[in-house]
């Protein structure tokens, strides 16, 4: 008996040591990033770059999932349903990830309660786009030009809660235009209509357009920073360009994992993330794609999340956004 006591004490100390050890281990295996958008975009081109950088201080593969549709909640729901175990992250922007939910009848996940931040380590601001071959070259022109041609007055958008969209009736509440709005799946789409001329604008990520205005097939009309962006000094804000100072359009994008992500495991991904988001080479990438470094903290980025909400709530229901 005193032996079968003795064994069975040194297994569960070899058994307590195994599990401090698997604990100690995470990550294991490959981490999937999951974008909820289609692939060439702002967002995910961001989400490669931090791929790239977060794979050596893990220890293991990092890449990127592209899982798109409903303006981001296809991809995002499919992740609140993922295992919270940390090998699997959601890369986000809002808008859409706080307002969506406020806009559909059924939402199929909640903001608050449905992810644990990680991490927000950015942002961009939106420009107003329009084609490269437009009869108007501003602000101005483009609205004596909608009244003058009311059935072309329309802009695309990636669908509900899109930044598109919740801009763009912002836009026509602010200005006092009737533009329609023209929904896509996703934002490529919605680009190569307005290059060719079949809608007339549409409000974008700076990153997401910012080739197709250097190579002339897009044109910007107002972005929506604060102030003028270096590398477009010519181009006016929306604040200058409806006569509002304080009206400005913009995107964060940050790391999210599926509620319950143990706390251990929180701690490693934000701080891995942290030391990627703060290091050269990631500010470098950021200026070169008009993004700027915006890093908050786990409990920082939940104190936000909380106002998003309360502030998606007025959108929706002032912008009147919901599915239809």
């Amino acid at each position: 008996m005193k032996k079968m006591l003795t064994a069975l004490g040194v297994a569960c100390a070899l058994a307590g040591t195994t599990g401090v050890v698997h604990a100690q281990a995470y990550p294991s295996d490959k981490i999937a990033i999951v974008v909820p958008y289609s692939a060439g975009n702002g967002l995910d081109l961001l989400a490669r770059e931090f791929a790239q950088q977060l794979g050596q201080p893990l220890g293991v593969p990092v890449f990127v999932e592209n899982r798109e549709g409903a303006a981001g909640a296809i991809g995002t729901a499919y992740m609140a349903r993922a295992p919270a175990d940390g090998y699997s992250l959601l890369f986000t922007a809002n808008p859409p990830f706080v307002t969506s939910p406020q806009a559909m009848p059924k939402p199929p996940y909640n903001a608050l309660t449905s992810f644990v931040p990680i991490a927000r380590v950015g942002a961009v601001p939106l420009v107003l786009i329009t084609s490269g071959k437009s009869p108007f070259t501003n602000f101005q022109q483009m609205k004596d030009y909608v009244r003058k041609h009311p059935e072309q007055a329309n802009y695309a958008s990636a669908g509900v809660g899109s930044p598109g969209e919740v801009y763009g009736e912002l836009l026509n509440q602010a200005t006092g235009l009737k533009l329609e709005e023209v929904r896509y799946k996703a934002t490529g789409q919605a680009l190569t209509d307005v290059m060719s001329g079949n809608v007339l604008v549409s409000l974008v990520s700076v990153t997401a357009a910012s080739q197709q205005i250097k190579a002339g097939s897009l044109r910007a009309l107002a972005v929506g920073s604060r102030e003028r962006l270096p590398e477009m000094p010519e181009v006016p804000t929306l604040a200058e360009s409806i006569g509002q100072k304080d009206f400005q359009a913009g995107v964060w994008y940050g790391f999210f994992a599926p509620a319950g992500l143990p706390k251990d495991r929180l701690d490693k991904l934000q701080g891995e993330i942290s030391k990627v988001a703060m290091s050269q080479r990631m500010a470098a990438f950021m200026s070169r794609s008009g993004m700027v470094p915006e890093l908050l903290d786990s409990k920082a980025f939940a104190a936000g999340l909380v106002r998003d909400v309360e502030t998606a709530k007025k959108l929706v229901a002032s912008g009147n956004l919901k599915e239809r």
